[in-house]
């Protein structure tokens, strides 16, 4: 488990600065709501008319006048959106940070064969985004408590779960991609977060592209389906964690037989 510790010690400053941004801002966002009630409630009837966008984001579906309204499409964005990116960038120098950095000879001296050493930093990918999604979950519960919001515990719940999902699997997707590659390339991990998130609202917005589901994890992690009929599609899940599994496969048995520059 020295891996696993060592990459929990490396991350926990990148943690921190994600989990304190995004739970920061959804707690804020929360707070505003109470202010921002009365013209929302006004508001309404416009934003859920206005075809595609209101479908982009999840306003055909929900009300935001309501919290969990308010709180699936004002905040649900920010969740998704900075969790995959965090996810992205965690993932994506997991494995080739190594010899970008120089210690892989370091790290693969050490008493444990390459296929360990992938599962352990996998298990670090995995603390790591847990306790980011647990610790904006817990900011969205506290923020609901202090302004008296109506939660849906079931939607809620579900929402986040599928949440915890999609960020694994973006992570765990750019994790199988770093060990392809000799440095860290974050833009590209940032990139596939970001073309994946810009595919969900074109599935949603365009007809007859809706095949596109199937490839992007945002669409089944969206809060307006979610909230609004109280169940994730568990094919799409189903598909997701498949993807998890995959990537984490791939990744191990390209270490394996990666040469390995020190």
């Amino acid at each position: 488990m020295t891996i696993v510790k060592h990459e929990l010690k490396m991350n926990f400053k990148s943690l921190i600065i994600w989990t304190t941004t995004i739970g920061s801002m959804i707690f804020a966002f929360m707070l505003m709501f109470p202010m921002l009630e009365d013209s929302l409630s006004q508001m309404g009837d416009m934003y859920s008319s206005m075809g595609g966008f209101s479908a982009a984001f999840g306003l055909d579906k929900l009300a935001m006048n309501t919290a969990m309204g308010y709180y699936g499409t004002e905040v649900g964005a920010m969740l998704s959106l900075g969790g995959a990116l965090f996810g992205a960038l965690l993932g994506v120098g997991m494995l080739s940070k190594e010899e970008g950095g120089h210690t892989a000879e370091f790290l693969l001296s050490a008493p444990v064969n390459r296929a360990k050493v992938v599962l352990q930093k996998l298990l670090a990918l995995l603390i790591n985004i847990v306790a980011f999604d647990l610790v904006c979950m817990l900011m969205a519960l506290l923020s609901f408590a202090l302004i008296s919001g109506e939660l849906d515990k079931s939607g809620f719940m579900l929402y986040h779960l599928a949440q915890f999902f999609m960020h694994l699997e973006i992570a765990c997707i750019c994790f199988c991609i770093s060990a392809f590659f000799k440095k860290t390339n974050a833009g590209l991990g940032l990139g596939i977060a970001i073309i994946l998130y810009f595919l969900d609202i074109m599935v949603k917005t365009i007809t007859n592209i809706e095949f596109l589901k199937y490839i992007t994890p945002f669409y089944y992690a969206g809060a307006a389906d979610i909230i609004s009929s109280g169940k994730i599609d568990i094919v799409l899940l189903g598909i997701g964690i498949m993807v998890i599994i995959l990537s984490a496969m791939v990744a191990i048995v390209k270490y394996a037989k990666k040469d390995i520059v020190a």
